[in-house]
């Protein structure tokens, strides 16, 4: 059957769910466990941490182990209203503290993000700066590579003149080349030329003695 809001029963229970608190601080838990050996429930850190030392509970001085608790599924991103945010100083005190809370996390988140612009800034320039570093060493290279080129076909170009060269000479000296033969009959030619000439007579020309 469906329980009306007026009815008794619903309030009671509802009185039940909303004032659960931990057996051991008297708050309400941020991380409630409960107990099926005891019947309590438990902030879990903290029964977690007198399981581990003692080994019993601290209300029923029971022996209890992890294995005795089971976690209670709740909101975490809710957490459980204190009690002095039963009255209305409570609230605004409360106001108050969630306000101060916010403005902290916004200068925080300001502060996150001038630092973030910085770094963004910084990185561009770096990858601005590293791209014209690129842009210089290609120019270099392509620079490199065109004189590695006009080097390569001037030496093959000299090459290719050496090689001519020799050649040329080689021809010249088998046309040109003198043999000892001919340069005998050159030295006896000249010899009676010689001859010949001093025995020449001009009688156009004056006596040696004259002269």
């Amino acid at each position: 059957d469906i329980i009306s809001k007026s009815s008794p029963y619903r309030t009671k229970k509802t009185t039940k769910m909303s004032t659960i608190v931990c057996a051991i601080s008297g708050q309400a838990p941020e991380e409630p466990c409960f107990s099926p050996k005891t019947g309590h429930v438990y902030e879990k850190r903290v029964i977690t941490k007198i399981i581990e030392s003692s080994g019993k509970c601290p209300v029923t001085k029971e022996d209890m182990t992890l294995d005795d608790i089971v976690d209670v599924k709740a909101n975490k991103a809710v957490r459980p209203r204190p009690a002095t945010a039963t009255s209305i100083p409570g609230m605004l005190s409360l106001l108050q503290s969630e306000w101060d809370a916010l403005m902290t996390e916004t200068h925080e988140l300001k502060n996150a993000l001038d630092t973030t612009r910085k770094q963004l800034s910084h990185a561009l320039y770096q990858h601005d700066a590293a791209c014209r570093v690129v842009a210089r060493l290609l120019r270099e290279r392509d620079a490199s590579r065109a004189q590695v080129l006009q080097l390569q076909e001037q030496l093959s170009n000299l090459r290719f003149s050496e090689a001519a060269g020799g050649d040329k000479m080689e021809v010249d000296e088998g046309e040109i080349g003198l043999t000892q033969e001919i340069l005998d009959r050159m030295i006896e030619c000249s010899k009676g030329l010689s001859k010949t000439r001093k025995k020449r007579e001009f009688p156009d020309l004056a006596p040696v003695a004259d002269v």
